[in-house]
């Protein structure tokens, strides 16, 4: 039997979220890195030390984007891993419950936009 090859299609909802991911994270990147003074007052319980983990891991999820975008299963359980961190991250330095949860909701989306296509990704 001939096995059609399948072409693999990323759809708007997930390419979206991708480009959105990546434009957002990047921007985090350079407020943690060039402007720590804004997030240190805007959460005194926040270290120098821990706005530099904080833009680390914003820089990790354009990559964990990228690797996505490319069908790597790996990068949506390290996205899922990083959210998790964001939540502890945001009750630590003082968000709050609600704020801290509310966190979650890129792991929700990215679920919800990968669902139907994990047979895609390897």
């Amino acid at each position: 039997m001939v096995k059609m090859i399948e072409e693999k299609k990323r759809g708007f909802w997930l390419t979206a979220f991708l480009a959105f991911m990546m434009v957002i994270n990047l921007l985090s990147v350079f407020v943690y890195f060039l402007n720590p003074d804004m997030i240190i007052t805007a959460f005194p319980k926040t270290s120098l030390g821990v706005v530099y983990l904080l833009g680390g891991v914003s820089l990790f999820n354009v990559f964990l984007a990228i690797s996505i975008w490319m069908w790597k299963k790996i990068a949506i359980y390290g996205f899922y891993a990083v959210v998790i961190f964001g939540v502890l991250m945001n009750l630590y330095i003082g968000v709050g419950l609600i704020g801290s949860l509310s966190g979650l909701m890129g792991g929700i989306i990215l679920f919800l936009v990968t669902k139907n296509k994990m047979q895609y990704f390897v």
